[in-house]
């Protein structure tokens, strides 16, 4: 899943429980895997899905504004023109002991605009550099 680097770090940091989307995963996920965006580019962790919940943003903010990891304006424009969201629950997090450029996992892997699925071999690769916090 590409995150900001800021939002990464959050996470990783344990300040950040939860993610918002726009829209829900095709597939049902145990992991998602955190590729920080521009400026770094590089897989830094992931983490356990402890839950999601599709609301509208409104109830979305009630449960999770205080471990939202954003500003009530920020995740307002975020969310405008949106009925519904999605909050992905934030288990346990992996932080990599090295940081990955994609093209060390898989020359095949290109960054993606949201999220992509990962087969378990790649997932696998990626779990061995991995710290837990």
């Amino acid at each position: 899943m590409s995150i900001h680097p800021e939002f990464a770090q959050l996470i990783l940091d344990g300040k950040k429980k939860v993610e918002f989307r726009k829209t829900c995963f095709a597939y049902q996920v145990s992991y998602i895997v955190i590729y920080a965006t521009t400026p770094l580019k590089k897989v830094v962790g992931y983490f356990e899905v402890q839950g999601i919940q599709v609301a509208t943003p409104k109830e979305l903010w009630q449960s999770y504004s205080k471990v939202a990891g954003v500003g009530k304006k920020f995740f307002q424009d975020y969310y405008s023109n949106n009925n519904r969201g999605v909050a992905i629950e934030v288990g346990k997090v992996y932080q990599l002991d090295r940081f990955l450029p994609l093209d060390c996992i898989s020359a095949s892997l290109v960054a993606p605009q949201s999220y992509i699925y990962l087969d378990n071999e790649l997932f696998d690769s990626i779990k061995i550099t991995q710290n837990s916090i």
